[in-house]
This record gives structure tokens, sequence and C-alpha cells, in this order.
């Protein structure tokens, strides 16, 4: 058995609300080479994405930073830094006073690309704090279900594996592309947020700040007729693109449904939940469908208000919430879905 002995997370930069990123775009919006009746239709979507009270962190200072391949890449670069070495600060005496070493690092982004890879930087920062013969592993291209895979790789590792580090870090700020004209690169830019999340992970339960037994995880790809759904396309980097919206929303219900429908009988009993914040207007939907109460989704409306969607990161924002509040014994299922397209559910046990 799997224990998750902590969950560390942070924000990455500085919060920015709904109207004073609609105020910005707005500007942007009408610089756009487009006739009025296509930038209308443009600002009507991206007013409709940023209704409401919502914030995200966005790590640039300002909107105009990102506005190249150089420029975006060392933002990326630099908001990696500074993420792990919040972690590192927190990593560090954990592991000093349960006197372990780790045997695994394994990490995960989906909004850039660095060589030496994020495990290598967090590892120089952890020295004496890895075994020798450390595994470290990068996972990339994985989108917003890579802190999910990467807990799954961890539970797939043999016992001599005792200490995993996962940490999964998103800026996902750094894809800002304001002179597009396509409607799913500017619902790209209403969407995210900055931010990042890490795991210990082990096989004792008694380690660390709790213990939540991994108990299940089920991992769906839909590799055969959803590769399309979520993708990079290219301008100045790389860009957030979907299919049309009705197959992407058509599509990802059913996948969604289906993934659900098949593990019933782990939370139908115990339907207390961590849902990946892109999920929350689909689950709602669905909720009724599933026998999902309403006040289970709560905890991912609230996070989606507060930071937005942060990709692999949010979930375990998330799990870590709910875990603090869940009773002794409890159980909280997660479910995450992303590019490929995946749908990832799982459910763990609070022991500790």
């Amino acid at each position: 058995m799997r224990y998750i002995n902590a969950i560390y997370t942070t924000t990455l930069g500085h919060p920015i609300d709904n109207a004073e990123l609609l105020a910005a775009y707005e500007v942007h919006l009408e610089k756009l080479p487009l006739e009025k009746t296509r930038i209308s239709e443009l600002r009507s979507f991206v007013q409709y994405s940023l209704v409401g009270q919502r914030t995200r962190y966005m790590f640039a200072p300002n909107l105009e930073d990102a506005h190249d391949f150089a420029s975006r890449a060392t933002l990326f670069q630099d908001g990696v830094e500074q993420a792990l070495d919040i972690f590192a600060q927190q990593i560090k005496p954990a592991a000093e006073a349960a006197k372990i070493t780790f045997d695994a690092v394994l990490t995960t982004t989906s909004t850039g690309n660095l060589m030496p890879g994020i495990s290598y930087r967090l590892a120089r920062r952890l020295k004496g704090l890895l075994r020798a013969n450390c595994m470290m592993i990068d996972l990339g291209n994985v989108g917003c279900t890579g802190s999910t895979k990467a807990l799954n790789l961890a539970r797939a590792l043999e016992d001599s594996f005792k200490n995993i580090l996962i940490v999964a870090v998103e800026l996902p700020t750094t894809l800002l592309d304001m002179t597009s004209a396509r409607t799913d690169i500017w619902q790209g830019n209403c969407t995210f947020g900055d931010g990042a999340a890490a795991l210990w992970v082990s096989n004792q339960r008694e380690q660390g700040d709790m213990a939540l037994a991994l108990e299940e995880l089920h991992y769906r790809p839909q590799a055969d007729s959803g590769l399309a759904l979520i993708r990079w396309d290219y301008r100045r980097y790389y860009t957030f693109a979907l299919a049309d919206e009705k197959t992407f929303n058509n599509e990802v219900r059913d996948f969604v449904a289906q993934a659900l429908s098949e593990t019933a009988a782990g939370w139908k009993a115990e339907p207390r939940w961590a849902i990946h914040p892109a999920g929350i207007s689909l689950l709602v939907r669905l909720a009724r469908k599933l026998g999902i109460p309403h006040e289970a989704l709560q905890p991912s409306v609230e996070h989606f208000r507060k930071y937005s969607n942060m990709s692999s990161a949010s979930i375990m924002h998330i799990l870590k919430e709910v875990a603090e509040a869940a009773p002794l014994h409890a159980a909280i299922n997660l479910i995450t879905m992303g590019a490929g397209f995946n749908v990832i559910y799982g459910r763990v046990r609070k022991e500790a």
C-alpha cells in the first residue's frame, strides 16, 4: 500500500481577478486586425468566460512580459525555480525529522520544457536527502492529468522505492496569446492560473503530516478517438487548442460519464470529492444523473474561484483541502481529465 504522507502547495506570482483581466484583454481585442463584428463576437465570448468573481495567479509581473519564445521560456524557467525553492524549504525539514531519504523524484509539467529537467533542479536543492542512485523522471506533454499519472507511476514502483517525491509545476499564463482571433486560444487565456504542488509518497503510514492510503487508481485513455480534443498548436510559442465546442463537450461528457459509471461501486457510498476544476461545469450537469451530491462539488468550485485552473497542480491543492477537513477513515474520490484524452479516477482513505 502506498500512502500520501504530505502535500505541499503554492501559488506563483500575483493575483489578478476577472475584472482586471477583462479590462486588460479588451485593450488587446480592440487591436486585432479583424472586422468589428468578429471583434464584438470575441469580446462577448471573453466577457462570458470571465463572468463572476474569480481570481488566478500570474507569475509574470505584466501581461505583456510574455511576448516571444525567449521571454515565455524564461518566465517558465524562473517560475519553476521559485516553486522548487519554496518546496525545498518545506520538504527538507520534514525529511530530516523523519530521517529518510528519497528513492525517486517524479516531476511533471504541461506548460513548458526544461533541460536539465525539474527533477534534477529539485535534486540540487535536496542534497543529502536523495539516495545515491535515486531515480529521477520528468513527465512531459501529459496535460492536466500529469500529477495523477505521476502518482500512478509511484504506486506501480517496487517496494524498494520507499519514499517518493512527486512535483507538479504549472505556469499556463506563460502561454497567453492576445494576438489571436481563435476562440479556443481566448478560452485558454481566460481559464488558467499558475501554481504548483508536491507530494511525499511512501509505504509507511506513520510518516509525515498525514496518511492518505491510495486504495484505487483507474486510468482510462481514449487515444483512438480523443487525440484532437485538447492539444498544442503553435504560433510564437505553444498555444492551447481545442476541438470544436460541440464535439469537445459531447465527447468529454461521455468519457467522464463512462469512467464514473465503471467505478461507481467505489464512490457511491462515500461521495467526498476532489475534482479537477476543468470538469466542474460538466460534473454539475452530470451530478444528478450520476448520483453525486451537489455539496461534494463545492471544494473544487471554491478552488476554481480562488485560483482558476492550475492544470495538474489543481487536483492536489483540492485534495489537500478536502483531506484536512475530512474525518479519520473517510474516503476521498479524485477525478481528473486532460489531453490524450484521459480520464483518471482514484480513491484515497484518510488513515492519519
